[in-house]
């Protein structure tokens, strides 16, 4: 029998995931973007509110958790739904040693993915940030390599598991989950002022 607080089942709410996954796949992991987004920059937030001390008056960014949200709904989850329907598709379908398509997998992952998502994350937090395509362009100037090379140190280990253990249908979901930390690192070096010499 499944243990239930109040009438919340994990296992009613994963049925339920799963089905509007089978119903709905895109929009289903657009919507669980959106709010990992949001929930990581609240956290991000949070987290730096409480590292100054919990300073009087700060308050938490409403503007910029809206657009961490956004980010997520239409960027984060359509192109990871698209980019793992390519990957575990077309791309590696045909290697059938699993370490082999595991490695090939995350190698991909990494030098194919990781510049996209990235710079498609700092442009659309400059398309709602008003800043344009000056702000996109200085964004991608001095913060993509570094971002990049940030991804190249956190998802590989990331992936290990979410490419071998992790049924297909839920892999953007667990991606998901494991971008509440990636993704206020995101937020956090998003947010960060540029300095110039």
């Amino acid at each position: 029998m499944t243990e239930s607080v109040q009438g919340f089942s994990p296992i009613a709410t994963l049925d339920f995931y799963a089905n509007a996954l089978i119903q709905k796949p895109l929009l289903t992991k657009s919507l669980t973007s959106c709010g990992t987004n949001a929930f990581s920059d609240v956290l991000c937030q949070k987290l730096k509110i409480g590292s100054n001390g919990m300073q009087e008056g700060v308050k938490i960014d409403s503007e910029r958790i809206r657009h961490a949200a956004a980010t997520g709904m239409i960027w984060s989850g359509p192109v990871t739904h698209a980019w793992y329907s390519l990957l575990f598709g077309k791309l590696t379908v045909s290697i059938k040693d699993p370490v082999t398509r595991l490695i090939v997998n995350i190698i991909l992952d990494a030098i194919i993915f990781s510049p996209i998502a990235v710079s498609g994350y700092f442009a659309m937090r400059s398309i709602l940030e008003g800043a344009g395509f000056a702000g996109l362009k200085e964004k991608l100037s001095t913060k993509l390599f570094s971002t990049v090379v940030g991804a190249w140190k956190f998802w590989p280990a990331a992936n290990v598991i979410n490419f071998s253990i992790v049924p297909i249908p839920f892999r953007v979901l667990y991606m998901n989950v494991a971008s509440i930390i990636w993704t206020g690192y995101l937020t956090y070096v998003n947010s960060k002022k540029v300095t110039t010499n």
